[in-house]
């Protein structure tokens, strides 16, 4: 019986809330809206409550966060300072451990749930000069860029890099395609700038517009080890 009792005992100490430790990152946050602009929420950050923004134009400066791997939105500051039951947060996310900079790409549509996706974007992920591509279209699609040829699932990622993109400015044909009724279809055909000082992301969406069969958005950040470099 003491045995039974003791095991009972240590089996309610493991599993006390109390023992259980909260990962706490401290990282940068780089934010990016896909879809509408995003505004009047916020997030504790620290022990401060700030606003949360992310517009369609580009990338977001990096800013600092401290804080839980959890993250909270809210649509009133005073939400974070009031007493249960507290109303649903506005979104949430599970921020990627070990990284020392985070992607925030902000998806939301008319009437339809503000969704978070939080990617690891740290120095150690990828470098100045390479190009990231998400694909959020419901097509696997085929890219070549420059010399490069791969593709790409829906619902993932890719780095993309090539050594000779690292230190020259230059132009990159890219083509994007798809296979529609068995054939492969151009789905996007273009040419881009190149700089090598900057991380590329290359957001991939169903396009809205029969002639239009494919959205692409570009942003880039610059790596904090180029603003290092550059700095006086």
């Amino acid at each position: 019986m003491n045995k039974r009792i003791f095991l009972l005992l240590s089996l309610l100490t493991l599993s006390s809330p109390a023992q259980e430790q909260v990962p706490m990152l401290n990282t940068e946050f780089l934010t990016v809206a896909l879809e509408e602009p995003i505004n009047e929420l916020f997030f504790l950050n620290g022990k401060e409550v700030v606003s949360m923004d992310a517009n369609l134009t580009g990338l977001s400066q990096p800013f600092a966060y401290k804080g839980p791997r959890r993250l909270i939105l809210r649509t009133t500051a005073a939400e974070f300072a009031a007493k249960p039951p507290l109303p649903a947060p506005a979104a949430t996310v599970e921020l990627p451990l070990n990284s020392n900079r985070i992607l925030l790409a902000f998806l939301k549509s008319g009437d339809k749930p503000l969704r978070i996706i939080a990617y690891d974007i740290s120095s150690s992920g990828s470098r100045a000069g390479d190009y990231r591509f998400f694909n959020f279209s419901s097509k696997s699609l085929s890219t070549i860029l420059g010399e490069q040829r791969f593709a790409i699932e829906p619902g993932k990622d890719k780095i993309v890099s090539d050594q000779s993109w690292r230190g020259d400015v230059l132009d990159l044909s890219i083509k994007v395609a798809a296979i529609e009724n068995n054939k492969p279809k151009r789905l996007y055909s273009s040419v881009w700038g190149h700089r090598p000082g900057r991380r590329n992301f290359i957001f991939m969406f169903d396009g809205r517009h029969p002639t239009r069969p494919i959205g692409i958005c570009r942003f880039f950040d610059i790596p904090a080890s180029m603003v290092k470099q550059s700095a006086p």
